[in-house]
Order: C-alpha cells, then sequence, then structure tokens
C-alpha cells in the first residue's frame, strides 16, 4: 500500500530522511474547504470538551493525541482512522530495521495466505465473538480454517488486497511494506485493515503487523514498535 500525502507518495522502505519529512507532509483527509477546496483535515476535541481543532500531519496528530484530543463523532472517527494507519505506517517504518533471515521468502507466503492468517486478524464486534476468536485461535486455527467451514467467507483477493466477510462485518486487508518491526532480525509484514458493519455506518482501521517465528503453525500478530503512542492494534 503506498503512502499517499498531498505532497507525495512514498511506498516499499522509505528512507530515513522521506520519513521524517512525511511526518510534516499534509494528508489527503477530512472534509474539503468550501472556500479554498483543500482538505481541512481530522477535526478532534479536546479532553475537557472545552475546544476543537484540525490537524493534518502526522506529527500534529501524534502531539494531539499525547494530549488527550479525541475524534468525537462517527465521520471525524472514519477520518482519523485513516490518518492513524498513514501515521502508524510512517512511524513503523522509521523504527523498523533491516531483517537478517526470513521465513516468509523462504516458504514464500504472504497476508493473503489463508492457512497462516491468525484468527485474531477478523474483527469483533461483540464480546461473544471475541471469546469466539480467542477459543479459535487458542487452538491455533486459522482464517483458512473458518473459509473451510463457512464461517468467513473471501470476498476478493489479489497480490495488494483481500476481501473477507466475518460476523456481519466486511474487511479489506493489504500489506503496507516488509521488514523487522519488532527487533528480533526476522521479517515481518506490515498489515492495514479496514473494517466496515455489513448493515450500518461503523467503519474501523487497523495497523499491526505479522511475524512467522519457527515452529509456528501460523503468522502471529502483534503491535509494531514505534506506534505506541497511538494505540494503533486496539
Amino acid at each position: 500500500m503506498p503512502l499517499v500525502f498531498e505532497t507525495e507518495t512514498a511506498s516499499g522502505c522509505p528512507d530515513a530522511a522521506t520519513l521524517e519529512r512525511l511526518m510534516d507532509a499534509p494528508l489527503p483527509v477530512g472534509t474539503r474547504s468550501s472556500s479554498t477546496g483543500k482538505f481541512e483535515g481530522v477535526e478532534l476535541t479536546a479532553s475537557d470538551d472545552s475546544a476543537k481543532r484540525h490537524v493534518r500531519t502526522c506529527r500534529a496528530y501524534a502531539d494531539a493525541v499525547g494530549e488527550g484530543w479525541y475524534a468525537a463523532t462517527q465521520m471525524d472517527m472514519n477520518f482519523e482512522g485513516f490518518m492513524r494507519v498513514a501515521c502508524g505506517s510512517v512511524m513503523a517504518l522509521a523504527a523498523s530495521g533491516e531483517a537478517t533471515s526470513s521465513r516468509i521468502d523462504d516458504e514464500q507466503v504472504g497476508f493473503q495466505t489463508l492457512s497462516l492468517l491468525p484468527v485474531d486478524v477478523l474483527p469483533a464486534l461483540a464480546p461473544d465473538t471475541e471469546d469466539t476468536l480467542a477459543t479459535l485461535k487458542a487452538a491455533q486455527f486459522s482464517v483458512g480454517s473458518m473459509v473451510a467451514t463457512g464461517d468467513v467467507l473471501t470476498r476478493g483477493s489479489s497480490p495488494e488486497q483481500l476481501e473477507l466477510a466475518y460476523a456481519g462485518s466486511a474487511s479489506t486487508y493489504g500489506e503496507v511494506a516488509r521488514g523487522d518491526f519488532n527487533g528480533n532480525g526476522e521479517m515481518d509484514i506490515l498489515v492495514y485493515a479496514r473494517h466496515e458493519a455489513v448493515n450500518g455506518s461503523l467503519r474501523w482501521y487497523e495497523l499491526f503487523a505479522l511475524s512467522y517465528p519457527d515452529q509456528s503453525l501460523t503468522f502471529q500478530r502483534f503491535e509494531p514498535a514505534g506506534v505506541e503512542a497511538l494505540s494503533l492494534a486496539n
């Protein structure tokens, strides 16, 4: 997935200078101004609800989140989700390292390999769904296992995206980049996800990484280093 900003587009693993520049590049997010036609950014509300502000760059967004500002409306949360993934990708890439070994490359697998995709990448809209996924994960079930039983439907698959349907949600997954995102020297995959309620306006985004440890039967999901301040895995 390319990182699309108003001033430039980056893909793969940009160098440190580019990532630093992207922290201050405006994102094409939010509604457009009626007077200028430019994107206004995400509207955030102060933690005590005393003020509102718009943020357009990753640095401004990270600072605002650290100060307790939040998206108050469903529309703002939808816009914020896009910003969280874009900014989290930049921050994760800045904190990543070069992998020295790769089971992922050795076995020529990726995030679209359903038999390796862990069930905790699926959305859980209700507590009972969350409990079900936790039980299946403990039993080392994969998304592929759930496709085989008909509990998960494959809506589409390509080298760039994977589309799944599960428990009233439609989800789209895509690969952002590959690298070492937890500092252990092994190749990981940085993945974004967009989830939508099939019947309703609810939409949310996630950014997470997948590792493939030796002896593991599936990928393992984890929060990439560098994005802790944005709480992107929650």
